[in-house]
């Protein structure tokens, strides 16, 4: 990008369309315009402005590159470059670069309505600086614009600052892609982008973090901050649980490895890794990253002295408007025009020059949107003494009035230009119409001629001259909001993960301790599994003559009628007497342990612990045999552990408060179980 001017066909182009248009519709001088005049408030807006001169232009291959850019791009050069993109989609097309229309119209909206307004088939592109896509339409030429704006956009080719004639280039390339169905089915037919609004949100959360934002180091510290915040958490959490599950399973009599212990220590490990990580990972992005300032640092640098900017072709545009006529509106402005007829009726004070021009302003124009640069460019591009007026700003939301004057003062020569603070600045309250009335009777009534006398150099360019020290990337890393995501949102998110962890394990936890109809297909496994086990052991098996009585046992109960806890009851000795007959004399002694007090379908425990009386205090109510899973747990998670049957009373109730042989005898681990009063209870039952 290099400073440019304007080719003689494009500044004949906009020297005799703007200001002519302009002129036309302000003054109505002409007399053969003097039935079609219009009201100020409905003279031409951008789109059908932009159409004009589209239709001006070889049908088919218009490109105009608004000066609204100038000092941006060479405007000549830029105009090339996009022909030669366009030019291989053997296609019509029609397009429009430039900063303006600014950002409080929608791209999209404004091509449609250049579209509408030229009515020829073709492809109509609109190229904005700062914009990370290319908007366009394609009319009777079957191209799929959308659907390459989409594949751009999710593959992240497109960013804001790419130059607009590369976003051109590959976009037109992308167009005409071999594999664009492919790409796009890839990205867009994939279940994350199914994911509907959580994917969009997810996609805007990530792009800053990609450096395509002006705030991307503060929004990667936020990440980072949350990111740590929410690991350590978790390693914490992690090392709790395991140090409590390690602890109350000493407690319960257990001292050896338990189950999870080692994918508790892997998830701290893995936590405080993922800490480190991506710490480092986002220091080391953070300092290659290219950020969109580095690219605009890399253009032409304005000059500290009069004009102030890189290039001046818009503003010779306008200065050759004010010569013709001192009030000069432009076809693109953006301000409420209600009322400006009457200030053009008014006529402008005779007592010294004025000259004033309605403008749009843009960040990316040749003054970066800044009014009291370009009122002073425009001085120095006419070389006239008077009193300047830019007039700017949106309509319908604030009206930002600039001046500049050279070779006029004050009549009472003591009054200092804070005077017109009133009227110029940031008028939220005023519509341009009134801005000017105010400023306008204060000139025409108090400021006269003062050769020699001229405005200070704008602030901007003062301090253009005497930068304040920019803050570096690391700085801006560790500001924001790095501390509260660091402190509290990362610990939150980190928390709200762990509660849906631990509630889902408590459900799953509340679903198997009430059984109910899933007792009996697990009674009828576990009666398979041991008739297994007895034709496979061997005859001088140790264990095989107590598992020939288990299973027979229990074969006759699952005869009978069984209720709930007479199943329960069924499987546990099933398991035992597989367990019994096991090859390894270790395992199978395992048999004779008590069963878990909790959930006699848990299996056997590892040794009797203790119950906590209420208030956590360690009275011993009597020995409680856990299972291994359940030593580790809390007493209040081992009570939602409790396995529940059909009670009496049709209702659910904890099993061991039934008086039943089953319980009494501890399943077959206290004493023999008495077959026959078994089924006399089940009768009962």
């Amino acid at each position: 990008m290099h400073p440019h001017h304007l080719s003689a066909s494009r500044r004949a182009s906009w020297f005799l369309s703007a200001p002519l248009l302009a002129i036309l519709v302000l003054s109505g001088a002409s007399s053969a315009q003097a039935d079609s005049e219009r009201p100020l408030e409905d003279r031409v807006g951008p789109a059908e402005y932009y159409a004009g001169l589209l239709s001006e232009e070889p049908e088919g291959e218009a490109v105009i590159v608004d000066d609204s850019i100038a000092g941006l791009y060479d405007l000549d050069e830029l105009e090339t470059d996009l022909h030669e993109a366009l030019a291989p989609l053997d296609v019509p097309y029609y397009v429009v670069a430039g900063a303006l229309p600014g950002h409080s119209t929608m791209p999209m909206d404004f091509l449609a309505a250049v579209q509408d307004r030229v009515g020829r088939p073709g492809l109509y592109v609109y190229l904005r600086p700062g914009s990370a896509e290319v908007t366009a339409v394609s009319r009777e030429v079957g191209l799929p614009v959308e659907r390459a704006n989409r594949v751009l956009l999710n593959e992240e080719d497109l960013v804001t600052y790419l130059p607009i004639d590369t976003s051109a280039e590959l976009f037109a390339r992308t167009l005409v892609a071999p594999d664009l169905d492919e790409r796009f089915e890839e990205r867009w037919g994939s279940p994350w982008q199914r994911l509907g609004p959580l994917y969009w949100w997810a996609e805007s959360y990530l792009r800053p973090l990609r450096m395509e934002t002006y705030d991307a180091p503060e929004r990667l510290g936020e990440a980072t901050a949350l990111t740590v915040g929410a690991t350590v958490t978790l390693a914490l959490a992690f090392g709790a649980t395991r140090s409590g599950r390690r602890r109350r399973a000493a407690e319960a009599g257990h001292t050896g490895r338990l189950r999870g212990d080692r994918a508790l220590m892997v998830g701290m490990v893995v936590a405080t890794a993922t800490g480190v990580v991506v710490v480092a990972a986002s220091l080391v992005h953070l300092d290659r990253g290219t950020l969109p300032e580095d690219v605009e640092k890399a253009a032409p640098v304005p000059p500290e002295t009069a004009p102030y900017v890189v290039d001046t072709v818009r503003l010779e545009r306008v200065a050759e408007a004010l010569r013709e006529d001192p009030f000069y509106v432009d076809p693109q402005a953006q301000v409420d025009t209600e009322g400006l007829d009457r200030i053009v009726e008014r006529g402008l004070p005779e007592n010294v020059p004025v000259h004033v021009a309605v403008v749009p302003m843009n960040p990316h124009d040749e003054s970066g949107g800044d009014g009291e640069i370009f009122v002073h460019a425009l001085h120095n591009v006419m070389d006239e003494d008077g009193f300047y007026v830019v007039v700017f700003g949106e309509a319908g939301v604030s009206t930002r009035v600039e001046t500049a004057r050279f070779g006029v003062d004050y009549a009472d020569g003591e009054r200092d230009w804070t005077h017109l603070e009133g009227v110029t600045g940031y008028l939220d309250d005023s519509t341009p119409a009134q801005a000017l009335d105010g400023l306008l009777d204060v000139v025409e009534e108090e400021v006269e001629r003062a050769p020699g006398q001229a405005s200070e150099v704008p602030y901007t360019v003062e301090s253009r001259a005497d930068p304040r020290p920019e803050p570096s990337r690391i700085s801006r890393f560790f500001s924001g909001d790095f501390l509260t995501s660091l402190f509290l949102i990362g610990p939150v998110i980190a928390g709200v993960l762990l509660a849906v962890v631990w509630g889902g394990n408590g459900l799953a936890s509340r679903m198997r301790a009430v059984p109910g109809r899933a007792l009996r297909p697990r009674a009828d496994r576990a009666v398979r599994r041991m008739a297994k086990a007895l034709q496979t052991a061997p005859v001088d098996h140790p264990g095989r003559n107590r598992a020939l009585g288990e299973s027979d046992t229990a074969l006759t109960v699952l005869g009978a009628h069984p209720d709930e806890l007479d199943l329960v009851g069924v499987t546990v000795l099933a398991d035992r007497a597989v367990l019994r007959l096991d090859p390894d004399p270790e395992i199978a002694a395992r048999a004779d342990e008590p069963v878990c007090a909790v959930n006699p379908l848990h299996g056997p425990s590892v040794r009797q612990g203790a119950v906590r009386g209420k208030g956590g205090k360690r009275n011993v109510v009597l020995p409680q045999p856990l299972c291994l899973s359940c030593s580790t747990l809390t007493e209040t998670r081992r009570r939602a552990r409790t396995l529940m049957v059909a009670g009496p009373g049709g209702g659910r109730v904890p099993y061991l408060e039934l008086d039943r042989e089953w319980n009494r005898g501890g399943y077959g681990t206290e004493y023999r179980l008495n077959v026959e009063d078994l089924l006399k209870e089940s009768d009962v039952h």
